[in-house]
């Protein structure tokens, strides 16, 4: 290297944070849209998890799916919330559309995981993948529906399209997921 000019090794560090409670909180996704918001979405075992100003204020189950929404200088939350039943859930994906909905994928381990709008309205089984979009400020869901059918199933990846599709990808143990207009109609 060029001894007459400084040498960097490592990017500068923006900002860095801890977000959890006293118990067990995975962070398993995230997502920044176009304001340079982050999105951060897992599982929460905690009842003392910071949640505020979202959709759900208290752990309802061992553990509950968390989405964080932390603005673009790292200074705070724009909200933080919990989303589940009385069973284990975790968000495991999360995307972010131009207009700041939060879309979060994972495993409902909950048969009274919060539905609006569903597509599938009824737990499938011993646990299933579900699907949930959150208003921008994290107050309401536009739509959640669970995605699964007589074994375990989850979520693992979601994705947003210009119109606002989502696509979600996963892992499903059932004979009898849902599906339409399969290439693969059977389970391998």
């Amino acid at each position: 290297y060029d001894r007459q000019k400084a040498l960097v090794i490592d990017p500068v560090l923006l900002y860095s944070t801890y977000e959890a409670g006293n118990g067990l909180d995975w962070a398993y996704a995230i997502a920044v849209d176009q304001a340079g918001n982050t999105y951060v979405a897992g599982g929460a075992g905690s009842a003392n998890f910071p949640a505020i100003g979202g959709l759900q204020g208290s752990l309802k189950g061992t553990e509950d799916v968390f989405v964080t929404k932390i603005n673009a200088n790292g200074s705070g939350r724009v909200y933080s919330t919990f989303l589940g039943g009385g069973g284990p859930d975790e968000g495991k994906g999360i995307a972010v559309d131009s207009q700041g909905n939060a879309y979060v994928t994972g495993s409902a381990g909950s048969f009274d995981f919060p539905m609006v709008n569903a597509i599938q309205g009824t737990w499938g089984g011993s646990g299933d993948a579900f699907l949930a979009k959150l208003n921008p400020a994290g107050s309401a869901l536009v739509y959640s529906t669970y995605l699964g059918g007589n074994g375990q199933d989850y979520g693992t990846g979601v994705a947003i399209d210009p119109f606002g599709n989502a696509y979600v990808i996963g892992v499903t143990f059932s004979t009898d997921f849902p599906t339409v207009n399969p290439f693969q109609a059977v389970k391998g």
